[in-house]
């Protein structure tokens, strides 16, 4: 056989195409595993990013869950407070009004020996009964907004609170 016989430069050609196949196949296959380690470490990321992103909201959405349950027991006290205080309050002008019956009483028995003519909180013609009334009246209706104010006060800070928990401040 002479190096320039067909036959050998066929062999030879067939040999290096059968190498460059062979090799071919080879890196395809490797470029495969390649590409799919890749595209796994990409979705493990991926899901990774996912957990981490759901745990932050749910600890987002605790931390505001306790917030707003801490504002709303502290408005709870602070009505609780206030109702306290209303009655306080309320019982406080009832013994004034007790007492202020009785200056009245005293006031007309020294006055006039008979007997008073009109029951509380219906004035006669006298103007110390109508100063009595009218007195009356006026704490009657400030005790009514007074509570409607503390209401107010109490709604609107723990509006702001809660605002102020939600923005994270």
């Amino acid at each position: 056989m002479n190096w320039f016989d067909s036959r050998v430069w066929l062999a030879g050609i067939l040999l290096a195409s059968g190498a460059y196949i062979a090799g071919a196949h080879v890196q395809k296959g490797a470029d495969e595993r390649a590409f799919d380690a890749e595209r796994t470490r990409l979705a493990l990321s991926a899901v990774v990013d996912q957990v981490k992103a759901v745990d932050r909201a749910r600890a987002e959405e605790q931390r505001r869950t306790e917030a707003q349950t801490e504002i709303a027991n502290v408005a709870k006290q602070d009505a609780d407070v206030a109702r306290a205080d209303a009655r306080a309050a309320g019982d406080a002008a009832d013994r004034l009004r007790q007492r202020v019956d009785q200056l009245l009483t005293a006031a007309r028995s020294a006055k006039d020996p008979g007997p008073a003519v009109s029951s509380p909180g219906q004035p006669s013609g006298d103007p110390l009964d109508v100063l009595v009334d009218v007195l009356g009246r006026s704490d009657r209706t400030s005790g009514i907004l007074a509570s409607y104010a503390d209401q107010l006060k109490i709604a609107g800070l723990a509006c702001e609170r809660s605002y102020d928990a939600l923005r994270g401040d």
